[in-house]
This record gives C-alpha cells, sequence and structure tokens, in this order.
C-alpha cells in the first residue's frame, strides 16, 4: 500500500515537475504583422499604371508577411508625386502599416525646392520595374520628329510640376530649344491618356509601358508616336533617338539629364518612412524580394501588360548616390532653371 502511494505521489510530482517547466518556457511570439493592415499608396489618381503597379504590390506582397497582414490600396495624387512623398516623410506611420510607390521625378525634387521630404532618407524595399520612356505625339498632331518639335508650338499634358512627366519636356525645352508647353493639373495617367485622345492635349511623356497596360491598342495602331526616348534604352524603341545621345559627353547638360535620368533608372520603386524601426524594413524588404521572386508575381504583371525589370533595394540605394554624386554646382544650377515655375 505504501509502495503505490509513494508511486502515486512521484508520478503526481513528476506530471508537477513537467508542467511547470513546459510554462516556464517561453511563449513564441506572434509575427509582428498578424491582424494588422498594411496600405499600398499610389502617388497619383487611378486609371494608369502606376496604380497597376501599386495593385500588383497590394495582391501580392501579403502573403510573403509573417503573419499575413491584409493590404488595401489608397490613392494620393498632388504635386506630381510630391504630396505623396511629403506625407510618407512627414506625417505617415513609422511602423510598416504604409508602403508607398515613388513617383519617378520625384527623387531629385529636394535639390532644387523646398519640398518636406528627402528621397535618400526613405527606406527603400525595391522596384517592380525601371521602365523605357519619352515623348509621345498623338498621331493626328503632325508632330512625329524632333525638328517639328523646335519649329512648332505643341501641347503636353501633365500632371503636377514635381512629376516626370512635367520634368522631362522643361528639360528637353530647356536643353534643346524645343516649344512644348505643359498643361497642368491632370489626376493621372487616366486622364492624361483622356486629355491627348479627346485632342485637348497633342501629347505626353510617358513610359512605353504606361500605353501596354493601360490602352495596349494604341501602340500597334499607332495611335501614339515616340519621338524622344528617354529612361533605360528599349530594343522596343529602336530607331527613336535617345535624349542623352543628343548631349555632349561630359557636358554640364548630360549631367543634368543623368540626374534627372536617375529617377528612371530607379523606377516604380516602394518605399516606407524614414524613422520605421530596422527590424520592419528587414521584415518588409524580404518581404518585397520574395515576392519579385515568386512566379506567380510575375505572371500577374504579364498579365496586365506591363513591364517587369526589378531592382533590389541595394540597387535603388546604389543608383540614387550615383545620380546624386552626379550634381556640381553648374549641374545644380541648370536644374534649378527647370524646376523652378517661373513667374507670369
Amino acid at each position: 500500500m505504501t509502495y503505490l502511494i509513494n508511486r502515486h505521489v512521484t508520478t503526481t510530482l513528476a506530471a508537477v515537475i513537467t508542467a511547470v517547466g513546459v510554462l516556464s518556457q517561453p511563449v513564441a511570439a506572434a509575427p509582428y504583422f498578424e491582424g494588422k493592415t498594411i496600405i499600398v499608396q499610389v502617388p497619383s489618381g487611378s486609371g494608369g499604371t502606376y496604380h497597376v503597379y501599386c495593385q500588383i504590390v497590394q495582391r501580392n506582397i501579403g502573403r510573403h508577411i509573417p503573419g499575413q497582414p491584409k493590404t488595401v490600396i489608397q490613392n494620393r495624387p498632388g504635386g506630381g508625386g510630391a504630396k505623396s512623398a511629403a506625407y510618407m516623410a512627414k506625417v505617415a506611420p513609422k511602423n510598416g502599416s504604409v508602403i508607398a510607390m515613388i513617383a519617378p521625378g520625384t527623387i531629385t525634387t529636394p535639390l532644387v525646392r523646398n519640398v518636406k521630404f528627402n528621397a535618400r532618407e526613405f527606406n527603400w524595399l525595391g522596384a517592380v520595374a525601371a521602365r523605357s520612356s519619352g515623348i509621345w505625339m498623338w498621331h493626328t498632331s503632325g508632330i512625329t520628329t524632333l525638328q517639328q518639335l523646335k519649329d512648332k508650338q505643341t501641347t503636353i499634358a501633365t500632371t503636377g510640376f514635381s512629376s516626370g512627366g512635367s520634368v522631362v519636356p522643361r528639360m528637353i525645352n530647356s536643353l534643346l530649344g524645343t516649344k512644348m508647353k505643359l498643361i497642368y493639373g491632370y489626376k493621372g495617367g487616366g486622364a492624361l491618356n483622356l486629355s491627348v485622345e479627346r485632342e485637348e492635349t497633342q501629347g505626353r511623356w510617358n513610359f512605353r509601358s504606361g500605353f501596354t497596360g493601360v490602352r495596349p491598342t494604341w501602340l500597334p495602331q499607332k495611335k501614339v508616336v515616340a519621338v524622344i526616348a528617354t529612361g533605360p534604352r528599349d530594343p522596343l524603341m529602336k530607331g527613336v533617338p535617345h535624349l542623352r545621345d543628343m548631349l555632349k559627353d561630359g557636358s554640364v547638360e548630360q549631367k543634368m539629364y543623368d540626374v534627372i535620368g536617375m529617377n528612371f533608372e530607379v523606377g516604380q520603386a516602394f518605399y516606407v518612412p524614414p524613422g520605421t524601426p530596422k527590424k520592419i524594413v528587414a521584415i518588409l524588404t524580404k518581404a518585397f524580394a520574395d515576392m519579385i521572386a515568386d512566379p506567380r508575381t510575375k505572371a500577374d504583371i504579364l498579365k496586365r501588360g506591363i513591364e517587369f525589370s526589378p531592382k533590389s533595394a541595394k540597387e535603388i540605394r546604389t543608383e540614387i548616390a550615383k545620380g546624386f554624386d552626379a550634381v556640381t554646382p553648374e549641374v545644380l544650377k541648370g536644374l534649378k532653371g527647370i524646376y523652378t515655375k517661373k513667374k507670369s
């Protein structure tokens, strides 16, 4: 009987010791993003490929983030992307809950204008594509050559003063003597395309895949004609003169192009605000890289008819550093002329 009691006590004591041991083990913390919602912010209105690229990220990145948070999309147009960048720098929470895409053209804006952001301070996650681009004229405009842009005033639709679609035509006017008149105020790529299609304006600066993604018949039907190429070289724009090639090697003008052109070498890049904890940035950077490597993401992009030419966070930082390294006092003076609003 004593043996039975002792055996029972021993068994009970062992069970208690085991339970205490289990309870004393550290409980695995839930993933940081579990139960949270991430906003993917578009730096323009809807209807264009900026919105499409943000949709791609919004629909694909969540499954690569531990905890699989919900994701939603938000448009914040204004200033050609400057409004979105300023929000991210000064207002957006620094907890990974808002990811934004940079509007190409705005990275260099702080060099020459008093704005409330510094793109070099953003925490870059990666880019979905670095796209070729150019000045495209509507087929009824009668403009098909650079010389015609010099001889005749044409109207170019654009969004805000800091957008690529505004900066590039002003740069071309300054460097090559063309007579493009910019019509500001459109809220995004969709509105710009409608303006050209309705012949309110005669053309616009755009990415080649900016048409393939939302106006897939325009290029095959030659509704728009590329007159000058900018950004990464594109074999599908063969025969279109590239702006950089028209500028003297090593000249101030060519360096001005290199500074502004850096925006397009960076491409459709995504970031979170400065001040976001490194641990959160690391989670999101890995998730972005995993998303890009996922065949489902590439298939989603190609299905939408847009370009897939990704860049890593490290490559983006390198491109930005290279662009800013090209800035000299002479280059800066020239850039200020392009970025400064003329008094009427």
